[in-house]
């Protein structure tokens, strides 16, 4: 017992000093910072920027975004760490959604990307549906397009990357900006109604039902997806309890004439 306790005390003798010495790197930033004002941005219009597409034809994106709803997604084609993630998450959750009529354009907002460093990045996470648009915003264009949908970000020297939202951005097909779902994991239900939500002067039987889950759900931000509306819930066990109330006093009434 006695040598045991003396083993111990000298193994911690000789890991506190390595305890002393470790020094991690400090990477401190104000968290808030990261925060986008949904109010300030919802129902604003995003500018019409100046894309450069993986072919190397430059397009304006309106002209990318119009006709459909739109997901758009903000990285960084050198990322090794949540835009690949949120990449491949997002192509398992819109699976379920591949037929209906949208876009998705993952768009780069580092001015050093390149068409070399957005074909490596859309290589090697495998293939995208044909909805998918890559594409390098022209480097005069990043900071009013960022700013405008509220996504702001920095470079961290010390962890040699990129600190931004981890976001997905949805806009109507006449640029207005309709949601923002955040995470890396969406769920396919949050982008479907988000989906929903982006379509305008379209009435189709998948916007019908669409519609019902729109009212059934409202969009909770701060846990980023879409709950039971509490309205629609707490009226719907109205209905419920009013109906066997109702069945409850009819059933009564006739057992009550049989007796007799």
């Amino acid at each position: 017992m006695h040598r045991l306790l003396l083993i111990s005390v000298m193994l911690w003798a000789f890991a506190l000093p390595s305890f002393s010495f470790y020094k991690p790197k400090a990477t401190y930033f104000d968290q808030d910072y990261l925060k986008i004002d949904e109010t300030k941005h919802l129902g604003t219009f995003v500018p019409d920027v100046n894309l450069i597409l993986e072919n190397g034809s430059k397009v304006k994106l309106y002209d990318v975004i119009s006709q459909r709803p739109n997901i758009i997604f903000l990285a960084y084609f050198t990322c090794n760490a949540s835009c690949p993630i949120r990449t491949t998450n997002l192509i398992k959750a819109l699976e379920p959604l591949k037929k209906r009529d949208f876009n998705v354009l993952v768009l780069s907002f580092d001015e050093k990307d390149t068409l070399e460093t957005l074909k490596e990045y859309k290589n090697r996470y495998g293939k995208y549906p044909g909805n998918w648009i890559f594409a390098l915003i022209e480097k005069d264009d990043i900071q009013r397009f960022t700013e405008a949908v509220g996504f702001r970000f920095f470079y961290s020297e010390a962890d040699d990357m990129f600190v931004h939202p981890n976001v997905y951005v949805f806009v109507s097909p006449d640029g207005r900006l309709t949601r923002y779902i955040y995470g890396v994991n969406p769920k396919t239900q949050d982008l479907r109604i988000a989906l929903a939500e982006t379509e305008t002067n379209k009435v189709t039987l998948s916007s019908i039902i669409d519609t019902a889950l729109l009212v059934c759900f409202k969009y909770d931000p701060s846990r980023s997806t879409y709950v039971v509306n509490p309205v629609v819930f707490l009226g719907g066990i109205g209905f419920a309890s009013f109906g066997a109330l109702m069945l409850y006093l009819l059933v009564s009434k006739k057992l009550a004439k049989r007796e007799v």
